[in-house]
């Protein structure tokens, strides 16, 4: 029998073509985006230039926070009661380290990081005065030096250890000869805005926007305060979209029956609200941003009981209440060291961060409390001095630190390409208003900017 046409060999048919697949910064994202948290990813982004450039990218960025809520908690920054306002000179600060789990890149993060700003006022030497810690967000620190004119504004990555200084701003002759209460709001894709508040019986103010480079001025809440002089505002904080301050009446040592009331910006559509809270002015409260709630909320302690106000059409209303002494056995034996007070710091990402503290000692109990879980931490504080003044959670995060808006639009464009084997350098910006960059490395100024670029974690790890 003859053999079959064809030599009698079966062909073997091609194999199936591959499914198309993504290109490598594609997958990449995808390997990325599946780190567990910040700490871990800004390692990750110190393997190579390509790990870095996609790691970096903002929309990136943007979607990898959106997934990691809430970012670490490295600690909380405490403060002394700071001096009047019309003394610049800073307040001590205490930096209590959270109780993370066993996580080697946070603990490296938390342990170089320049928590008491040593390396950054090396870098920037002044005389005179202090550079006083103002607001704290995103891991970015908001710190002024100075008085009224000659002011001069900072923006600090103590991990990264790069700084933006911005130029006081000189929108009107009425904001700039006055001193101002600032504000700043980090974004997720490493930008960062500062709100800049003059409260009188007009409230004023201003914004730096780092996507530009550029203040704009605000719009002026007409005759919204009666006795300005009363309010004792250290400094805006951040609540999601809105940035507050608050009056601080409690603290007032003259006789005075104006009720506590805290001034609202929602930074989206730069609406101003001037709330009168509904509970006695002593209360330790927090502005919060919850949309289950409306969205503007109120978060306070009577006691030990912590309370959520949120409003309605009959006006503010409690929402929920949490007894902290009975819902968690743990703290009746902090009682004994007579911690009985609670003071409400923040409020993010559906946790509370508060302080359990006694009039009678300086060490008190940091607690973060999941409102939904009802799951708490407590991080002791072995203070040996009191530090009752403006605290902050502080928080891991990793962005492309501080880069000049002409930077910023070619990030996209470029993809960091050019120089991205320059590593520790920062983005400053000086009284004149002058864009340079210097090395944090070396100290000094370099004479070609494009030349270098801003990375993280240079000093850190």
């Amino acid at each position: 029998m003859e053999p079959p046409e064809g030599g009698g060999k079966r062909r073997r048919h091609g194999a199936a073509a591959p499914a198309e697949m993504g290109s490598v910064d594609d997958l990449l994202r995808e390997i990325l985006v599946r780190l567990p948290d910040t700490a871990s990813l800004a390692r990750a982004a110190l393997a190579c230039k390509p790990w870095r450039r996609v790691a970096s990218h903002p929309c990136f960025l943007r979607r990898f926070h959106s997934l990691h809520r809430p970012p670490p908690l490295l600690g909380f920054i405490m403060s002394e009661p700071p001096p009047k306002v019309f003394y610049p000179t800073g307040a001590d600060t205490l930096v209590v380290r959270a109780r993370a789990p066993r996580n080697p890149h946070l603990t490296a993060a938390a342990a170089r990081a320049d928590w008491y700003l040593e390396d950054f006022t090396a870098r920037n030497p002044r005389t005179g005065y202090e550079w006083i810690l103002r607001s704290c967000d995103g891991g970015l620190l908001l710190l002024t030096y100075g008085f009224i004119e000659r002011e001069e504004v900072a923006v600090y990555d103590p991990i990264a250890r790069t700084a933006v200084f911005l130029r006081r701003p000189d929108i009107t002759g009425r904001i700039r000869l006055d001193s101002l209460q600032y504000a700043l709001v980090a974004r997720d894709d490493g930008t960062f805005r500062v709100f800049g508040v003059k409260v009188s019986y007009d409230v004023m103010g201003v914004v730096f926007d780092s996507r530009t480079g550029e203040w704009a001025a605000l719009p002026t809440l007409e005759n919204a305060v009666h006795l300005p002089w009363s309010w004792k505002t250290f400094g805006g904080l951040r609540a999601g979209r809105f940035a507050y301050w608050q009056s601080n009446m409690r603290l007032s040592t003259s006789y005075c029956d104006e009720p506590e009331r805290a001034l609202v910006l929602d930074t989206v559509t730069m609406e101003w609200t001037l709330i009168q809270v509904p509970f006695p002015r002593k209360e330790s409260y927090c502005v919060a941003d919850m949309a289950e709630h409306g969205g503007l909320c109120l978060v306070a302690s009577k006691d030990q009981t912590v309370q959520l106000w949120a409003r309605d059409d009959n006006g503010w209303v409690i929402k929920k209440s949490v007894s902290l002494i009975k819902q968690f056995v743990s703290l009746k034996n902090l009682r004994r060291e007579w911690m009985k007070r609670v003071r409400i710091l923040a409020v993010r990402d559906g946790y509370i961060y508060m302080e359990f503290w006694s009039l009678l000692k300086p060490n008190s109990y940091l607690l973060v409390l999941n409102w939904d879980t009802m799951d708490l931490s407590v991080h002791p504080n072995p203070a040996t001095e009191k530090y009752r003044g403006p605290a902050f959670p502080f928080f891991m995060t990793w962005a492309p630190p501080l880069l000049s808006p002409a930077q910023m639009q070619a990030f996209d464009r470029q993809g960091l390409q050019q120089g991205e084997d320059k590593v520790g350098h920062g983005i400053c910006e000086d009284a004149e208003g002058e864009t340079s960059i210097w090395s944090f490395k070396s100290g000094q100024k370099l004479t070609d900017p494009t030349a270098a670029t801003t990375t993280i974690f240079t000093n850190a790890m």
